[in-house]
């Protein structure tokens, strides 16, 4: 009985010492989409709890003894995927949630204080561990596990809560970046471009990715960050197809918890515009995925979702395979900086609003910049000085100089060793012209076709005189092509419409005369976009 109450004790104060965010970004019967629940310790007597090395299914090896091991469903010996699923207990009664596997990094080590990253991936809907759509391995939608009506089978290869299919798209791969990274630390200047030195977290949900699973897959991901050496700057979340939808949902509920997103082929955005909570993700970067022959979605479905991201003001990277239809994946996999890009994503660092780093005081333009909101307390400085007065997650620069931030993740009043650490510094400038504002900085690249068939730019020369553009196209398309030229602060200096013959030949390009300065060559051809850096020097 002393030992129950102790365990009791330890979850009660575990409320207290793992906040990480305020108690609203926990749980609030009142959001726009409905109530948000991502609590791991509701009271102490009733909490969510993770059940290690072991699978919750009916299986058993023989009569009366369970195996507690997922079902092998992988091409891939996928054992070094540790298994395990989280449980909710409320008074006496103790209920299975949700299985997962987890794939630790190589030799981690409890002692190593800057933790390590995480990824969450989140599979599609073939990969579910009951039904696909009317396809059950057992029952039907309505069967529940904890209830168990009708009696699940219990030979040893049946496939209900498999906790293994989930691992059959993306498991290898990321094994693989597990395995490349050997044992150097995560910020071991000699990293591979194809490694990932961290945690990979793959759950399987029941039969969809519905907005509960997902609030369960969070707080398997909360779970684990209390128990284990994560680095909670760095943990980023991707999943493909219904899972893409899910990426969506999940940083619609805890946009403070991750780092940067990767949805892939996703179906929609999870209402994150329609319940008008982009304001509290746009701060985080996202790189999309799309099949240009894909028709759920479809190219113009993800060109808007990406647009109304960037509009709001993200930063979004963009890829579009114009050959593939809906499964991109592989390809996505593939890349080879998939890994090396979330592993640049920090959630300590600023984002600054549409990367907008210039004052300009003449058309009333100061730099906004943003941290993660929900976090306990904040801090500004410019110049090394402290801002007095400065303690949201926002905070709008109208001064030049060199900014950093940082926020608690422990308590409201935070000492020194309560802060989390500082972001990379931000620099901001000041210019009174389009021209010096250019130079403050290049763009990120944001849409690419990386298909056999390439879609492709070639400008020259470069740098340029503005009566001097000579620009080639390569493209598998026949649709007609429009040519834009914008300075940074979006202007637009010239705009033409050509044919696919005009552009595979050569044309010279009819541009007035412009200052010297950077400026973006958008090409759009039906759902293709490419931009191209262009420097004009006279």
């Amino acid at each position: 009985m002393k030992r129950s109450t102790l365990l009791l004790f330890c979850c009660a104060v575990s409320v207290i010492s793992f906040a990480q965010v305020k108690s609203q970004y926990q749980y609030s019967t009142s959001m726009p989409y409905g109530t948000l629940d991502i609590r791991t310790r509701i009271s102490s007597t009733d909490y969510y709890y993770l059940k290690e090395n072991q699978t919750f299914a009916f299986r058993e090896s023989s009569p009366g003894v369970k195996t507690n091991s997922y079902l092998d469903m992988t091409g891939f010996d996928s054992s070094p995927y540790k298994q395990g699923h989280l449980r909710r207990k409320t008074g006496t009664v103790d209920k299975f949630v949700m299985n997962y596997r987890l794939l630790f990094p190589n030799n981690y080590s409890t002692t190593y204080a800057e933790g390590y990253p995480l990824i969450v991936l989140l599979h599609g809907a073939g990969e579910r561990a009951n039904c696909l759509y009317n396809n059950c391995y057992h029952g039907g939608w309505t069967y529940e596990p904890n209830t168990n009506s009708p009696p699940a089978p219990t030979t040893a290869t049946h496939k209900l809560l498999n906790n293994d299919h989930n691992l059959n798209i993306g498991g290898k791969q990321h094994l693989d970046a597990r395995n490349l990274a050997g044992t150097r630390l995560p910020n071991d200047p000699s990293m591979p471009s194809r490694a990932f030195p961290g945690f990979v977290l793959v759950a399987q949900m029941f039969n969809e990715w519905e907005p509960l699973q997902v609030q369960d897959l969070i707080r398997i991901v909360r779970l684990h960050c209390e128990k284990y050496k994560i680095d909670q700057n760095r943990i980023y979340i991707h999943g493909l197809s219904i899972g893409g939808y899910a990426v969506y949902e999940a940083l619609k509920r805890a946009p403070w918890l991750f780092a940067a997103a990767l949805p892939m082929s996703a179906i929609n955005d999870a209402g994150i515009f329609k319940d008008n909570q982009q304001a509290k993700v746009v701060h985080i970067p996202i790189w999309t995925f799309q099949g240009g022959q894909d028709t759920k979605p479809t190219p113009t479905t993800t060109n808007t979702i990406v647009n109304n991201f960037r509009n709001a003001g993200a930063i979004v990277k963009y890829t579009i395979y114009s050959d593939l239809g809906h499964n991109v994946w592989n390809r996505a996999y593939g890349e080879a900086d998939f890994f090396k890009w979330m592993l640049s994503k920090n959630k300590a660092n600023i984002h600054a609003y549409k990367d907008i780093k210039v004052i300009v005081k003449s058309s009333s333009q100061y730099p906004k910049l943003m941290l993660g909101e929900g976090f306990l307390a904040y801090q500004w400085e410019r110049n090394g000085a402290i801002i007095s007065g400065a303690t949201s997650n926002t905070y709008t620069a109208t001064v030049p100089g060199t900014y950093r931030a940082r926020f608690s993740r422990l308590s409201s009043a935070p000492t020194a060793s309560q802060w989390n650490k500082w972001s990379a510094p931000v620099t901001i400038t000041e210019t009174t012209t389009a021209t010096q504002l250019a130079a403050a900085g290049e763009p990120e690249d944001i849409v690419t076709d990386l298909a056999e068939q390439e879609f492709a730019v070639s400008l020259y020369p470069n740098p340029a005189k503005a009566g001097n553009m000579n620009l080639q196209i390569s493209t598998p398309a026949s649709a007609p092509i429009e040519v834009r030229l914008v300075d940074q602060l979006g202007v637009e200096h010239y705009r033409g419409a050509f044919s696919v013959e005009e552009l595979q030949q050569e044309q010279q390009l009819n541009v007035p005369t412009l200052p010297d300065g950077i400026y973006i060559l958008w090409v759009n051809q039906e759902d293709r976009q490419l931009k191209q850096r262009v420097v004009v020097r006279n």
